[in-house]
């Protein structure tokens, strides 16, 4: 049986920095097998002074960073409701919030290897899939921006804990394919948008009265009775 960590604070006068760990995003892919459309990115720990690390409890907030990539003219017109026009985008795709995911990462020294489970969604009402569902392929650029308390062997093995710096992050350019393939998985070719109640009741009305078998019919059906309106805007 190892003997038990000296719980006892550190000698007077000595100084202990802690440990410097830094973190890299190996990888992502979508969980097969969720309940609901989930991304799970493989993540390193690596602390260079090789002290025992007994847990990190982390949190990472993780944004889009939608300066980093290069976009098409005709993905500048799907992104217009996000971007604005094309001569906005300099001060409009600046770094925004995706979400924020939690981790609890086990005992090493070194280095170790963790995952990080993301939840996500189809509905195009939310601005992280609207994003993502207008890039045609290439990647997503993201920033992890990491907090969290670090349980780890002080110098005299007592048990210390400190907070990560808020300067701890890392960078990751994810594949659109993962997205995609994932959103694919769990609902096919369809997608979502939130409705108001009222709305939802008269599209259920007109599906009743024209005895059409679903919604999306039923939407299909009052495009196609709609007056068309050409790129100049005359009907």
């Amino acid at each position: 049986m190892s003997p038990m960590p000296d719980l006892r604070p550190p000698a007077a006068g000595e100084r202990d920095f802690g440990p410097e760990v830094t973190f890299e995003v190996l990888g992502a892919a979508h969980e097969p097998f969720a309940a609901q459309p989930t991304l799970r990115f493989e993540l390193s720990a690596f602390e260079p002074k090789d002290r025992p690390i007994y847990a990190i409890s982390l949190t990472a907030q993780i944004n889009f960073d939608p300066a980093r990539r290069e976009y098409d003219a005709d993905t500048r017109a799907e992104l217009f409701d996000l971007f604005g026009a094309p001569e906005r985008w300099p001060s409009t795709t600046r770094s925004f919030l995706w979400c924020h995911a939690t981790t609890m990462v086990h005992s090493f020294t070194g280095a170790t290897t963790f995952g990080l489970e993301v939840p996500c969604t189809a509905d195009l009402e939310v601005v992280a899939s609207r994003y993502v569902s207008a890039l045609p392929d290439g990647e997503v650029p993201l920033t992890m921006h990491f907090t969290g308390r670090i349980l780890y062997e002080g110098a005299q093995r007592q048990v210390q804990v400190v907070h990560l710096p808020w300067s701890t992050s890392a960078q990751y350019r994810m594949p659109v394919g993962v997205w995609r393939n994932m959103m694919k998985h769990h609902h096919g070719n369809s997608g979502f948008v939130l409705l108001h109640d009222d709305t939802l009741q008269a599209l259920t009305d007109r599906k009743r009265e024209r005895g059409l078998h679903s919604y999306d019919a039923t939407v299909l059906e009052l495009l196609e009775r709609a007056p068309h309106v050409d790129s100049e805007g005359s009907s």
